[in-house]
C-alpha cells in the first residue's frame, strides 16, 4: 500500500506541476496570441533601426539620409555585430548655403554581454550604468579626437560630404531586452551653447548642452522599446559667421599711349591794309 500511495502522490505532484506551468505560460502569453510571438517581435526590433522624428527649425532643412546596413560606428566598447550588418538610419540638417549643421545616426544590434560604457571617462554626462552610456564632447575634432576614437563614423561622414566643422558630438548606447541602440549626434556647437557676455554666462553656458544630451538619451531609451527616436529641438540657432570679404580683383595697369602730336598747318600771311586817303 505504501508503494501505491507513493506512486499516487508522485503522479498527483506531476499533474499539479504541469498545470502550474500551463497556467504560468497562459498568464505570460499576450492576449490574442501565442507565447511564440514575443521572440519574433524582439527579433524584428533588433534587425531594424528605429524611425527618426526631427523637430521643426528655421535654420535649415532636415533630410532623410537613408536606411541601410553599415559597419558598427561606435569606437568604444564592444562591437556587437560584425561586418557591414548593423541596421543604420540617419538624418541631417542642412543650411541654405549647403553646409550641414547637424547629423543624427542610430544603429541597432543584439545586446552585448560585456559592459558598453567605459567606467572612467570625463565625457560622461549622467548615464545610468554600463548598459546606459551617455557622453558629450563639445570639440569633437580637437587633436583629431573623432577620427581616432570613432574612425568608422568619421569615415562614414567624410565619404558622404557631411563633415562640416566645427562640431560637437553626443553619443548614447543603451541596452534593453536583448537589443542595443547606439545614437551619434554631431552638430554645430552654437546649437547648444549660448552667447556668453560675462563670467556668469560662461559658467552656466554648459547646462543647455547637457540638458539636450539627456533629452536625446531619454528618446533613445524609448526607441529601444520600439518607439520612434525623437530628436529634441536644439536650444539655440546657428550663429551665422560674417560673410567672407569679396575677393580682391586683380589690379590691371593700363598704359595710356602718348597723345598724337597735332599736325601744324602754316597760317597764310596777314595782309596789311593801307588806310584810304579819303578817310584821313
Amino acid at each position: 500500500m505504501n508503494s501505491i500511495a507513493r506512486l499516487r502522490d508522485s503522479r498527483i505532484g506531476v499533474i499539479a506541476g504541469t498545470l502550474m506551468l500551463a497556467l504560468a505560460a497562459g498568464c505570460a502569453a499576450p492576449a490574442g496570441g501565442g507565447s511564440s510571438s514575443a521572440p519574433a517581435a524582439s527579433a524584428a526590433l533588433i534587425t531594424s533601426a528605429p524611425l527618426i522624428s526631427v523637430p521643426s527649425t528655421s535654420v535649415g532643412t532636415w533630410y532623410d539620409l537613408g536606411n541601410e546596413l553599415s559597419p558598427w560606428m561606435g569606437g568604444e566598447g564592444p562591437v556587437p555585430i560584425a561586418g557591414a550588418n548593423a541596421p543604420t538610419r540617419a538624418v541631417g540638417l542642412q543650411r541654405g548655403d549647403g553646409s550641414w549643421v547637424a547629423v543624427v545616426v542610430v544603429q541597432s544590434a543584439p545586446a552585448s554581454a560585456a559592459p558598453a560604457c567605459p567606467q572612467t571617462d570625463s565625457l560622461h554626462v549622467g548615464g545610468r550604468g554600463p548598459s546606459d552610456c551617455l557622453r558629450l564632447r563639445r570639440d569633437a575634432d580637437l587633436e583629431g579626437w573623432l577620427k581616432v576614437q570613432h574612425s568608422v563614423l568619421w569615415e562614414w561622414l567624410e565619404d558622404r560630404g557631411l563633415a562640416t566643422r566645427p562640431r560637437s558630438w553626443v553619443g548614447h548606447r543603451f541596452e534593453v531586452g536583448g537589443r542595443m541602440l547606439e545614437v551619434h549626434a554631431l552638430f554645430n556647437p552654437s546649437l547648444i551653447e549660448p552667447v556668453t557676455r560675462n563670467n556668469s554666462d560662461f559658467l552656466a553656458g554648459g547646462h543647455p548642452g547637457t540638458q539636450w544630451a539627456q533629452a536625446l538619451a531619454n528618446s533613445t531609451r524609448a526607441a529601444a522599446g520600439g518607439a520612434t527616436l525623437v530628436v529634441p529641438p536644439f536650444p539655440y540657432a546657428v550663429r551665422m559667421a560674417p560673410p567672407p570679404p569679396p575677393p580682391k580683383s586683380a589690379v590691371t595697369t593700363t598704359i595710356t599711349p602718348p597723345p598724337t602730336r597735332a599736325t601744324q598747318v602754316p597760317q597764310p600771311a596777314t595782309q596789311v591794309l593801307t588806310p584810304r586817303r579819303d578817310r584821313e
